[in-house]
């Protein structure tokens, strides 16, 4: 036993070199830095982990399933952070990842080289390094041989030792991932018939199975027990939890997924992610990343191979029938619930599973299970054809596994992302004033990391904050305390502003290939307009934007001075496919009525006495809107009545 111990401590160092080489960019700053490969884009998973990480609080009441990991994540984020506590709970995963895989493989009479090949292609098989760029739960893939190894050593002798180490590392593999405790019980009915079944010859194998179950058994009880304390609602009303089941389809893997090489491959990813997208394969490419790759196939099925040979003798290939057992139920509950060829439907387990667990889609998570297996049976393979007797056999099993290496090969440079989404985000935050700013981009699931991430230092748009494509927007953002604006070249606003002059009151502070940085250069104004509310998105003509209202509608008007201000309002108005009038309110209060047409003019309003504060300024049509769609198209399904275009205030005088 300690010599076992010093090869997994050994193997542990090298995989942790490994790990250290391949995320060396991340090691350099792993507090603004996040591992892996951004292989669907900035998706809000890591960042929404990160803030769990920082406020373990939040997580504890939202009835968090995966506290193994939760809690590891909070102890991390307490020293280092939660961006590098993130970070270090997924590299850790590797080396531990390896050391597991090392364990099982020397159980199952593996050489100790061909043993560290396995564990090694196991620990860094695209799937793991695929999801280690987003799900750092899933990521934690050390459980699952640890799991086996307890299964299978509590199958060969049924001690009171073997069965608590059994209980252990089930509790551990289903409270440090969900997933892994749903791929689990699945896969462990495969995993004791099939070991059974290879010891058939012993006759207490059964009596040990059977002791085996009812601990499982048991184990399962208190687990449901655990979750009806922990997260009533989850076992009371746990379909109201359930995917679509349309989703199964997207984040089940494809049986050609584990012949593909991964995108992240520095050679082979970009012509593959190519022909995934051909493929309509996009928002659910991670989960296809289950590649084994040719040089482990090979030589797992030279250990098959072998199997089948009359004299097979070694312990290790009598191991294979159970090894091909569990990796073709693995594969095939990867797979989507059913594909129809020609007027025949082929049912799959997913369909079964998620009748029984719809809380679960992505199915795809099954092939960590397949490349373990593949793994293993590729270190059989290894030894095979090292223990022949002629040079070319051992010749061969060089340049294959030269061959795996190369397909298992990823660049540094490319398992790295920052963890903000543009360059000109790191340039506010390297600032050494404090900044405040304005960023032209939609509050979503996936931007709403970016204003945690960056202190407050830049918040984002929302449904009433209006657009930046509106007029006297510098005045505005003066007006609120904003310092600059900062637009994505990659969304609509930001393409409003490039190759432009800068709009007036505002100044290009600094320009990257992704976003642009405009200092706000105007004074505040006495009075401004805050917000837009019931209009629909705004709509450009060249140079030229307007935003429709159809009922209803109103602005959020700001007098920033200490006293009542008298001011007028100039704003471009054009009327909907016939002449229209509108009652102007202010503060609930009608104080004028317009005549709009539909051509485009300008029309004075006012004046309006305004004390200091926050007041609203209605736009009520008297004749009702008209649905867009009523003309040659007849595709538009709006009522409008009116379009608003530029708009200036000026002020005529203050009360005293």
């Amino acid at each position: 036993m300690p010599r076992r111990a010093a090869e997994a401590f050994a193997v542990a160092v090298v995989a942790a070199v490994l790990t250290a080489a391949i995320a060396l960019p991340v090691l350099r700053e792993p507090g603004s830095r996040v591992f892996g490969m951004d292989i669907v884009g900035r998706h809000h998973d890591p960042f929404t982990m990160m803030e769990q990480f920082a406020s373990p609080t939040r997580s504890i009441l939202r009835g968090s399933v995966q506290p193994l990991t939760d809690v590891e994540g909070a102890a991390l984020a307490r020293l280092a952070g939660p961006v590098a506590a993130y970070n270090w709970l997924v590299l850790i995963s590797f080396p531990l990842a390896a050391t597991a895989a090392y364990l099982l493989a020397r159980y199952l009479a593996l050489s100790p080289a061909a043993a560290v090949a396995a564990a090694l292609a196991y620990a860094f098989a695209p799937f793991h390094l695929a999801q280690a760029a987003y799900h750092p739960q899933v990521a934690q893939t050390q459980w699952m041989p640890l799991y086996l190894l307890a299964l299978w050593r509590c199958l060969d002798d049924a001690t009171p030792v073997r069965v608590a180490l059994l209980a252990a590392a089930i509790v551990a593999l289903s409270l440090s991932n969900l997933y892994g405790g749903a791929i689990a019980a699945v896969i462990t009915p495969v995993a004791i018939i099939a070991h059974w079944a290879a010891n058939g010859a012993d006759r207490h194998a059964t009596r040990r199975a059977v002791v085996v179950a009812g601990t499982l058994a048991v184990i399962a009880a208190a687990g449901a027990a655990y979750l009806r304390h922990g997260a009533p609602a989850a076992i009371a009303h746990y379909r109201a939890f359930a995917f679509p089941r349309a989703d199964l389809f997207l984040y089940s893997a494809k049986w050609w997924s584990y012949l593909l090489p991964p995108v992240a491959h520095p050679w082979f990813g970009g012509a593959v992610r190519r022909t995934w997208e051909a493929a309509g394969v996009r928002e659910g490419l991670l989960e296809q990343q289950v590649s084994l790759g040719a040089g482990v196939v090979i030589l797992a099925a030279v250990g098959i191979a072998r199997w089948t040979a009359p004299d097979r003798g070694r312990e290790a290939l009598a191991r294979v029938p159970m090894l091909v057992a569990i990796a073709f139920a693995a594969l095939f509950c990867s797979l989507s619930p059913e594909r129809t060829i020609g007027a025949v439907t082929v049912y799959r387990p997913s369909a079964l599973l998620y009748r029984v667990a719809p809380m679960f889609r992505s199915y795809a998570r099954f092939g960590a299970v397949v490349q373990l297996m593949a793994a293993l049976l590729a270190g059989i393979g290894i030894d095979v054809l090292r223990r022949s007797h002629t040079r070319w056999p051992r010749v061969a099993c060089a340049l294959i596994v030269v061959l795996a290496a190369g397909e298992y090969a990823v660049s540094p440079f490319s398992l790295w992302r920052d963890t903000l989404p543009t360059r000109a985000h790191r340039w506010v935050m390297r600032q050494p004033d404090r900044l405040r700013v304005l960023d032209c981009a939609p509050l979503t699931q996936e931007s709403s990391s970016v204003p945690w991430l960056t202190g407050s230092r830049v918040t984002l748009l929302d449904g009433a904050a209006g657009d930046c494509g509106e007029p006297n927007l510098a005045q505005r953002l003066a007006a609120e305390g904003y310092t600059h604006l900062l637009v994505r070249r990659d969304n609509r606003e930001g393409r409003t502003f490039l190759n432009r002059p800068a709009p007036p009151g505002l100044r290009l502070a600094a320009s990257f290939r992704d976003a642009q940085i405009f200092a706000v250069a105007a004074a505040a104004p006495p009075i401004y307009t805050a917000a837009m509310t019931r209009f629909w998105p705004r709509e450009h003509d060249g140079a030229r934007s307007w935003r429709w209202m159809g009922g209803d509608a109103a602005w959020t008007v700001v007098n920033t001075e200490g006293r009542p201000i008298v001011a007028t309002l100039v704003v471009e108005l054009s009327a909907f496919s016939q002449p229209r009038r509108m009652d102007l309110a202010f503060d609930g209060q009608t104080v004028q009525t317009l005549a709009v047409v539909p051509e485009r003019r300008s029309y004075e309003a006012g004046p309006f006495t305004v004390p200091p504060g926050r007041h609203e300024l209605g736009f009520h049509p008297i004749e009702p809107p008209s649905r867009a769609g009523d003309g040659a198209s007849g595709t538009d399904p709006r009522r409008l009545s009116y379009a608003v275009g530029t708009w200036a205030w000026t002020v005529r005088g203050q009360w005293p």
